[in-house]
């Protein structure tokens, strides 16, 4: 069903502070901006992150994730309760960049946006920046709970597990497009953008350093499963940014789903476990998430705000 990972909504304390790092650091560009929010992208896609202003409701407003028309949303409609996903309202649109959308939540408390329609931009001028919004990983306390709504309710499919730990799902060719990870509580653990090759990882380090005097938080290194290079820091809001490169791609690389020890070895080749700052970070589901339909900041003026089911 899903076709491919398309963005994240967050909720930032200063709308124009978290655009600016998200240009500075990390090279995207504004393609639109109304009602508090701000649309951005790094490719043709009219958006691959919205920023929300919200002070007062920290945290993460949804995931989106892009399937391949009308009629997939309809069959959604169907199959998302079945697999334990719960309907937040019905079809609608009017928002901009894409044509519609259905939210629901997942079993273990994640907000969901399937959209289709996403609308295309003038390419960006050349620049440093990331090819594609890439995946999310997920803070979860039942993680078979959360694979069945992937697998049965979303259409996604197995890459790899760490033990009872950790698993990766994915929905196109990418290794994995959502990773669980066990928890005491639902939370976003990290988003991740794709960049070109560890290189890149290394200027974008020094870009926050140069604008931000800040240092990364884990890495560069490179992961077992997926076998891409990483490296994660906070972003303006305090939630967790990965900058991927290389990851495997599923049917070209041949690359065969395997069950992997619970070493720290497995998700660092190159050194030791995770810092503790990497374990303790989690940016929470927004208090405003799971109010039904379309957000009130997501609207497009020269479109209907009719729901269509």
């Amino acid at each position: 069903m899903v076709t491919r990972i398309g963005h994240i909504a967050l909720n930032v304390a200063d709308l124009d502070a978290a655009v600016a790092f998200q240009q500075e650091v990390i090279g995207m560009v504004e393609t639109h901006r109304a009602a508090g929010a701000s649309y951005l992208t790094c490719n043709e896609r009219h958006h691959e992150l919205i920023l929300v202003h919200a002070p007062a409701a920290r945290g993460y407003d949804h995931i989106g994730l892009e399937v391949d028309g009308p009629q997939a949303l309809e069959r959604a409609l169907r199959a998302l309760p079945a697999s334990g996903g719960s309907l937040l309202g019905g079809i609608y649109d009017g928002e901009p960049g894409i044509d519609r959308a259905l939210k629901v939540q997942s079993p273990g408390g994640h907000v969901y946006k399937l959209f289709c329609g996403m609308q295309s931009v003038s390419a960006p001028e050349a620049g440093d920046r990331p090819t594609h919004f890439e995946h999310v990983s997920c803070k979860v306390r039942n993680i078979p709970a959360e694979e069945r709504f992937l697998r049965d309710g979303l259409g996604f499919r197995f890459s790899d597990r760490m033990g009872f730990l950790a698993a990766w799902w994915h929905c196109d060719e990418d290794h994995h497009g959502i990773a669980l990870t066990l928890a005491p509580r639902a939370e976003l653990s990290h988003y991740a953008y794709a960049w070109a090759d560890l290189n890149a990882l290394g200027r974008v380090a020094d870009r926050l350093k140069a604008t931000r005097d800040r240092k990364c938080i884990w890495g560069p290194s490179r992961h077992g499963p997926g076998n891409n290079h990483f490296l994660y820091f906070h972003d303006e809001d305090g939630a967790m940014i990965e900058c991927c490169a290389e990851l495997v791609q599923m049917r070209a690389d041949g690359y065969q789903p395997r069950t992997w020890p619970m070493w720290p070895r497995t998700i660092n080749q190159w050194g030791g476990p995770p810092p503790p700052r990497f374990l303790l970070t989690g940016y929470p589901i927004a208090s405003s998430a799971t109010r039904p339909g379309r957000p009130g900041w997501a609207m497009d003026p020269g479109r209907s705000a009719q729901a269509s089911a």
